[in-house]
């Protein structure tokens, strides 16, 4: 049975809240139709990270093993992420059966949580970078588990494979890649997007993943979403990826940090 969101938990777990003003109208967005739990300091920095990481794992436990609370959502991405992962209460939360969205830098905890709760994951636009511009949407791909996206076939390889939804910041996913209990154990249809990286610096990630044997052997289809470089760059490197992996491969400007992102879940088992 689907989960009504009625409140709505707000954390910070990743970068500085740059932009206090902008926050606030977009909880007065969401204040107009749900209930909204802040749980962070407004006025806590610690330098590019949102406060420290004890406070950061005790702002994000708290929200998830708050009852009332049905849809926690990331102020924003940044960085810090990969600083607290390791220091979760899991067990804590495993079986709070709350809806989680985030993504960029916090692609770290969507596949974190995704493996070691029963929390339902989302990948999509955060509160200062889109979600309320598109709110009513994106509550129904929440509460309804919907993967609707444009892809456009770059390659094909074999029929369709099944795997769960898998993906998001690249840099983020190569950055797991030496303490890989938090990659997955079933098979993926991998999703990947960056931003403010150079044509180099995207080769050096993709190939990261290309030669990771425990990722690599758990992908059965790719789909490239937006990289913020022109067709004319980045598509020769897509296509040479996907010879190289060998699998069916799609490109998606709907995965995006852009403000045309479309929310995803992430878990979700689909056949590509």
């Amino acid at each position: 049975m689907k989960r009504k969101i009625k409140t709505i938990g707000i954390i910070a777990p990743c970068g500085n809240i740059k932009d206090k003003e902008i926050l606030d109208k977009k909880i007065k967005i969401l204040e107009k139709k749900f209930k909204v739990k802040k749980y962070f300091n407004i006025n806590t920095e610690n330098n590019y990270l949102s406060d420290s990481d004890e406070n950061r794992i005790s702002y994000l436990e708290k929200a998830f093993s708050d009852d009332e609370v049905d849809l926690v959502m990331n102020v924003r991405g940044g960085y810090g992420a990969i600083r607290i992962v390791d220091n979760i209460n899991y067990d804590k939360i495993k079986k709070c059966g709350k809806y989680y969205l985030a993504s960029s830098d916090a692609t770290i905890l969507l596949s974190a949580l995704n493996k070691k709760t029963n929390i339902k994951c989302f990948h999509g636009l955060m509160l200062t970078n889109g979600f309320s511009e598109n709110l009513d949407k994106n509550i129904e791909i929440i509460e309804n588990n919907i993967f609707n996206i444009s892809l456009s076939e770059i390659i094909r390889r074999s029929p369709s494979h099944k795997g769960i939804l898998w993906g998001g910041n690249l840099s983020s996913i190569v950055s797991m890649l030496s303490g890989s209990i938090y990659l997955p154990d079933k098979d993926i249809i991998l999703f990947l997007e960056d931003l403010n990286e150079p044509l180099y610096k995207i080769d050096k990630m993709f190939f990261e993943i290309y030669r990771c044997k425990k990722l690599k052997e758990k992908i059965k289809s790719i789909i490239f979403g937006d990289f913020y470089l022109k067709d004319d760059e980045i598509m020769p490197l897509l296509k040479e990826y996907a010879r190289k992996f060998n699998v069916n491969c799609y490109k998606s400007k709907d995965i995006t940090h852009k403000s045309n992102n479309i929310t995803i879940p992430f878990g979700k088992i689909i056949e590509l």
